[in-house]
């Protein structure tokens, strides 16, 4: 059977009519990949097709600037099968988790039972078409189903224009271009103040930039992750401090509690954010980050002119020798949630707040190991992905009853999976703290319950909560 992919170029295409498979995946990113490999793992008859546009697996890290990074500790991250970095709290650069992919991807195709198809896109309908050979096109019969491994729509600036209007000569670069700058611009202004934004901040005061050279326009400030509170070891502490949610009356009471106790860190101490979105820093980041002065909190940018910004709710001066950074895609939009089983198809979300391959692992397990839709579906509850802070509080609920009920379904995958934080924790250490905070949590879960309710009784999640 021909493949195609960068190592196999396009010839041979045209003599498939049709090829069969019982899986397939739309999207070779973190999600796609993650699924597919707890798939095969599971299911030692199991045939899958992969299909990506781009040229090869690891999805958005393709088009993500030079210097990122994952933004969480590597140990859970990636694949079940193959470890990612050296363990502990460390984080991997970009190319590195690029490297990996390519590694998961040969371990899975030396199993004969993945065949890959990049510059390639599925136009449905069992119809994949390349997207370097005009004419090549050609069917699949699917035996069991077809996986959206796209829907969640990862976006980098890089991959779309700006959001907003920009004039002819305004000097405009996606954050991927700041490490290749020829000449050196009189200022910065960072559009944007989410991961993308936070990392280009960073990049540039780590080369020495000055700080008073950098405008940062944040139109909405956001909830930080104390990102060592991620590191495994550190989970079991934060179940004994469940007595935060138990407590909490108003969503004020709650983030309050959740920052004395140093689990959610804020950029400026006199302005409340109001959003919340998994970004995570360290302590030694949110102190470069506090270097900038010139924050502008005006709202969004509606349009960048040769001599000044206008912003929602104010305007700027600005000029031709500024560079401005594109940092506004986001990066994990909140998507309309569907059913993660339906029929013949699967649609890769998140069932746990922020993980969202750890999500697709559980998701493929559940597929391998159950048959009953309703069930499935009970057990993979979608976990909307947090934008505003009262997001965070619906997540963490739902969150809570996912890993109840896989607690109860499947305990010693839960806790064998590497993509799970609780596994590297240590048995010994989760025991000790849940027993100690059972009862916390049981009336953490319902106090969040009722503080949704009696504060947001018009959310679109309520009907998610047991």
């Amino acid at each position: 059977m021909p493949l195609i992919g960068p190592e196999f170029g396009i010839k041979g295409i045209m003599a498939i009519e049709t090829l069969e498979t019982d899986y397939l995946i739309v999207g070779a990113g973190a999600m796609g990949m993650a699924f597919a490999d707890e798939v095969l793992a599971r299911d030692k008859n199991a045939d899958i097709i992969m299909v990506d546009r781009h040229a090869r697996a690891g999805g958005h890290w393709n088009d993500a600037y030079a210097y990122v990074k994952l933004h969480q500790p590597a140990a859970f991250y990636g694949v079940n099968s193959e470890d990612l970095g050296p363990g502990g709290s460390a984080l991997v650069t970009g190319t590195e988790v690029l490297a990996y992919y390519e590694r998961v991807l040969e371990k899975l195709k030396a199993t004969g039972r993945l065949r890959f198809f990049f510059k390639s896109e599925y136009i449905g309908e069992g119809t994949i078409r390349s997207l370097v050979e005009s004419e090549s096109e050609f069917k699949v019969q699917v035996r069991k189903k077809v996986v959206d491994a796209s829907y969640m729509k990862v976006e980098v600036p890089s991959t779309r224009p700006p959001v907003y209007e920009v004039a002819e000569g305004v000097w405009l670069e996606a954050p991927n271009a700041l490490p290749h700058l020829a000449d050196a611009p009189e200022g910065y202004v960072i559009v944007g103040s989410g991961k993308t934004g936070i990392d280009a901040v960073l990049f540039l005061l780590g080369q020495g930039v000055s700080p008073q050279r950098i405008q940062w326009i944040m139109p909405n400030d956001a909830w930080l992750l104390d990102r060592a509170r991620l590191a495994p070891g550190n989970i079991a502490k934060g179940l004994l401090q469940m007595g935060a949610f138990a407590d909490a009356e108003t969503l004020e009471e709650l983030f309050t509690a959740l920052e004395s106790a140093g689990n959610v860190l804020r950029l400026d101490g006199n302005v409340w954010p109001t959003k919340y979105r998994c970004a995570t820093v360290s302590e030694e980041e949110l102190h470069q980050l506090r270097r900038i002065e010139n924050v502008i909190r005006q709202g969004r940018v509606v349009r960048i002119q040769a001599e000044s910004i206008e912003l929602e709710k104010g305007t700027i001066p600005t000029g031709p020798t500024t560079l401005h950074v594109d940092c506004t895609a986001d990066g994990l939009a909140k998507r309309e949630v569907r059913p993660v089983f339906e029929g013949a198809q699967i649609t890769l979300q998140s069932v746990s707040m922020c993980q969202q391959v750890f999500s697709a692992s559980v998701i493929g397990y559940v597929e391998t190991r159950f048959s009953d839709e309703k069930l499935m579906n009970e057990i993979c509850q979608v976990v909307p992905h947090p934008e505003r802070s009262k997001d965070f509080v619906l997540s963490s609920v739902l969150t809570n009853q996912n890993v109840t009920r896989w607690l109860k379904e499947f305990p010693r995958w839960l806790l064998g999976s590497r993509l799970s934080i609780s596994h590297h924790e240590g048995i010994l250490k989760l025991l000790i703290a849940a027993f100690r905070t059972r009862k916390a949590m049981a009336d953490s879960n319902e106090n969040l319950k009722r503080l949704v309710e009696r504060e947001f009784p018009e959310d679109e999640f309520l009907g998610f909560l047991k």
